[in-house]
């Protein structure tokens, strides 16, 4: 292939062409700012569980970001400096989200994330401009991103939060209107795509770990602290071996419902973080540590129906997923009960159903026939 300083912008076919395409060092490195935001998101959750509100719609919009980039460089990434140039300036507006996250849906937080979604949509525009299979796409992100800046317009003047709640919303829901014109594109990898999404879990568990470690230096209560990390090692656990080893069906629509479970997934996971740290500092356990914790317990439970199934996998198509929907619902509902309940006694009723499902996953799977020598 031809090396040029800078290319313009040709869909992607490694599928086609039996490509393994790996991440690469710069989307690492972008990736670093996103540690930095959703960590100052997870801290003021901790510091007051009152903001949940605030702090899913800034999740949401800071994932809705990553997942756009993310999605850019599937389809256009090139090895030319212009991909660097665009990294970069990607990164300052991402930075522009962590810097003033801490000050809820204000003029900077939503100004940062106009100027990280606008630029995402030039760069959609730039590519539409060189591929006409993707014209219609891109206009139409292009007209949800108009209806969303007008949104965010309303809010900052009347300071009404929900309608920067409707912005991000429209612009989430609008690849679900081009699922016909994206079926016509080449198939996604089955390699790097759900990588970074395997990259980016990391991160919300590496915040978690972090949050948890917090907890500990204030209260030393290290039993407690040794069974929050294990909640920890749980999500580690059930994400990468039931998830993050297969890629989700091809049909766009399929993987467009993928894409929002894992923005439910990791929010929740990223809540019930939050909420161990709250509990390990002496404070009574919220009732928000069980829903967090069930409902992303849940959540890849309905992510596993999302799936591909090779002829040689050893879960269960019904069984598996039931198993954690049916118990990550049942946990929720214990937010409800009128107990007051230890650090200790929640954790470990947080193990003990997070584990259940982890057993089945490890049993089935090291029960499998050895293969003949």
């Amino acid at each position: 292939m031809e090396r040029t300083y800078w290319r313009r912008a040709e869909i992607r076919r490694d599928e086609e062409d039996g490509l393994h395409r790996p991440v690469g060092w710069l989307e690492l490195f972008f990736d670093l700012v996103f540690v930095v935001v959703i960590g100052i998101l997870a801290e003021d959750l901790a510091h007051d569980p009152h903001h949940l509100t605030r702090f899913a719609l800034q999740f949401a919009a800071v994932f809705w970001v990553w997942n756009a980039f993310t999605y850019y460089t599937e389809r256009f990434e090139t090895d030319g400096l212009e991909n660097r140039l665009f990294t970069f300036l990607a990164l300052l507006t991402v930075a522009g989200l962590a810097i003033w996250a801490p000050d809820g849906i204000g003029e900077g937080f939503a100004g940062a994330y106009l100027a990280a979604r606008g630029l995402n949509i030039a760069l959609w525009l730039r590519a539409a401009a060189h591929e006409r299979s993707f014209r219609p796409i891109a206009l139409r992100f292009a007209a949800g991103y108009v209806i969303a800046a007008g949104l965010v317009a309303g809010s900052l003047a009347t300071d009404n939060d929900l309608l920067f709640a409707a912005a991000v919303l429209v612009e989430i829901v609008t690849p679900a209107f081009t699922t016909k014109q994206q079926s016509a594109l080449p198939p996604l990898s089955r390699s790097k795509w759900p990588e970074r999404f395997g990259l980016f879990t990391m991160i919300v568990l590496g915040e978690t770990v972090v949050g948890v470690i917090h907890g500990l230096e204030k209260e030393k209560n290290l039993v407690a602290g040794a069974l929050g990390l294990a909640i920890c090692f749980a999500f580690w656990w059930l994400y990468f071996d039931f998830v993050a080893r297969r890629p989700s069906r091809q049909a766009i629509a399929t993987a467009l419902g993928w894409v929002y479970l894992h923005l439910v997934a990791l929010l929740a996971i990223t809540a019930a973080g939050s909420m161990v740290t709250v509990a390990l500092t002496g404070h009574d356990v919220p009732g928000l540590l069980f829903v967090g914790v069930g409902a992303a317990l849940a959540t890849i439970g309905v992510l596993e129906l999302t799936l591909e199934r090779a002829a040689d996998e050893p879960t269960h198509p019904v069984l598996s997923p039931a198993l954690k929907i049916g118990l990550g619902a049942a946990l929720a509902a214990v937010a409800l009960l009128p107990v007051h309940w230890s650090a200790t006694a929640a954790f470990l009723l947080c193990l003990v159903v997070l584990t259940a499902p982890a057993g089945y996953g490890a049993h089935v799977w090291y029960r499998r026939a050895a293969p003949a020598r």
